[in-house]
């Protein structure tokens, strides 16, 4: 899914950093850590008047990769995620004072970088293969009628389980209609 690219490219493409979450390019942790961005009392903040709702990458760009790290629940594997996708559409992150182009985001990682990597990879499949089953109780509720109760039997959990997992997939099926992710640009 995620591949290091050594050559440097001018961003092509923006993404909403929601649209990267809804498409499983991101974690819910990951999105929830770059909320922390836009925090209008801190004078430190770069991103202050930037909400998650509407935050891109280009915005993501204006900030020092140091300041990722004095996030919150922030760690490598966010980390990670979030260099790979800046990486993946040719963004850099910048210096604060200069204003120059920082080095590639994953080159911080060093040789940690295969593991990261590996990690938010296998992270990834997971996000989609728990959306797929989402997918599947929405089409048993919504095509076959199924009520949760028996959707949950087939699945093994409870009727209240399947009723959330329905909810959440609406939700990005909803935002994946209103988000459409940039082709990537690096494969191209």
């Amino acid at each position: 899914m995620f591949q290091v690219k050594s050559r440097l490219m001018e961003p092509t493409q923006d993404a909403s950093i929601l649209a990267l979450e809804a498409w499983h390019i991101i974690s819910s942790r990951t999105r929830n850590c770059l909320g922390q961005l836009d925090r209008p009392t801190d004078p430190t903040s770069t991103m202050a008047g930037v909400p998650i709702e509407t935050m891109q990458l280009s915005d993501l760009s204006r900030c020092e990769q140091r300041a990722l790290f004095r996030l919150p629940n922030l760690g490598f594997a966010c980390y990670c995620e979030v260099a790979a996708v800046m990486d993946r559409y040719g963004w850099r992150f910048h210096d604060r004072w200069t204003g120059k182009p920082e080095p590639p985001a994953l080159d911080l990682l060093g040789s940690l970088l295969p593991r990261y990597l590996e990690k938010i990879n296998q992270a990834a499949a997971k996000r989609s293969e728990r959306f797929a089953i989402g997918e599947t109780m929405l089409r048993l509720n919504d095509e076959e009628g199924l009520s949760g109760a028996e959707i949950g039997k087939r699945f093994g959990v409870t009727g209240a389980a399947v009723h959330a997992t329905i909810q959440k997939t609406r939700r990005i099926l909803d935002l994946r209609a209103r988000l459409p992710l940039p082709p990537n640009p690096v494969a191209s």
